[in-house]
């Protein structure tokens, strides 16, 4: 129930930037025109292609798998796939052609690009995540069915123990970390070719539309890290903490433990609902881009 509800925030968050969306597409700056229509066209078909595909493989996910795994990895699968749409997109701007060219000597970082706030706030979830799974996979035992880590277990007293489960050891954070591995892994390489990626044309004309390419596709790749990141976090919180308040004989810890996870759900939803912004709908300006 708790992984169904996380992806209920998920849909609603992309629910809700869709229109906005269209709206910023129908508003052109005059910088951004200054780009080959056919340059930006090609990138947004594969942006696209890359969340329709995503959406399709994360449904597919969601119902597939044994006791709740799809549910935990849909997401995962749905940002690697917009980065593939992504990376897909920048691959396909070429340089142009023909005996007299200009290039420009200017350095890229890939820090020029990155929206810093969005990307400080998908780190600290990451690291959240990273130790709540450690936390749950250390915690964890077997369940009935003998499925390492499946099972929260305390011993109450010489004759009396108590568990709870589906609990979030092993069995379903080794595949989580390892996907989000994946997804990171996948989301550097792809920041690599928005920064080493040709200019679509005369670099004194170009470089300011250009760059407003550039900060949308970070902006999209720092909103797909933190889709695959924020919609497990919340999920694992919510199940975390059912679990630690469904033992009562727990210890004091565990309470104030439970509370806590349970008081960061909103903060993780207000990212899920950020990073799907960033997604669906990139900023038309480069200096909001830039910081945002």
């Amino acid at each position: 129930m708790a992984v169904w509800l996380a992806g209920g925030f998920l849909a609603v968050a992309l629910a809700a930037v869709a229109p906005r969306y269209f709206w910023a597409n129908a508003r052109r700056t005059a910088t951004e025109a200054d780009v080959p229509v056919t340059v930006s066209r090609h990138i947004a078909i594969w942006r696209w292609s890359g969340i329709a595909v995503g959406a399709l493989a994360a449904l597919a996910a969601a119902v597939s798998g044994t006791l709740g795994m799809g549910l935990m990895v849909a997401a995962p699968v749905f940002g690697t796939s917009v980065l593939a749409g992504v990376l897909a997109g920048e691959l396909s701007v070429r340089a142009p052609t023909g005996r007299t060219r200009r290039a420009s000597i200017a350095v890229r970082h890939a820090s020029d690009y990155i929206p810093r706030a969005l990307a400080c706030c998908v780190a600290t979830a990451a690291a959240g995540l990273g130790a709540l799974l450690t936390m749950t996979t250390l915690m964890g035992s077997g369940d009935s069915l003998g499925n390492a880590g499946r099972a929260l277990i305390r011993q109450c007293s010489a004759g009396l123990t108590e568990g709870r489960g589906p609990w979030l050891g092993s069995f379903y954070s080794v595949p989580v970390a390892i996907m989000i591995f994946i997804g990171l892994t996948a989301a550097v390489f792809v920041m690599r070719q928005i920064v080493r990626r040709s200019r679509p044309g005369d670099p004194a004309a170009l470089a300011a539309a250009d760059d407003i390419l550039r900060c949308r596709a970070a902006r999209t790749v720092t909103g797909a890290c933190g889709v695959f990141v924020s919609v497990p976090l919340i999920a694992s919180s919510l199940i975390t903490a059912d679990g630690l308040l469904g033992i009562s004989c727990r210890p004091s810890w565990w309470t104030a433990a439970a509370w806590a996870l349970l008081a960061l759900v909103p903060v993780w939803v207000a990212l899920l609902v950020w990073s799907g912004l960033a997604v669906l709908a990139p900023r038309k300006n480069l200096a909001a881009s830039a910081n945002l």
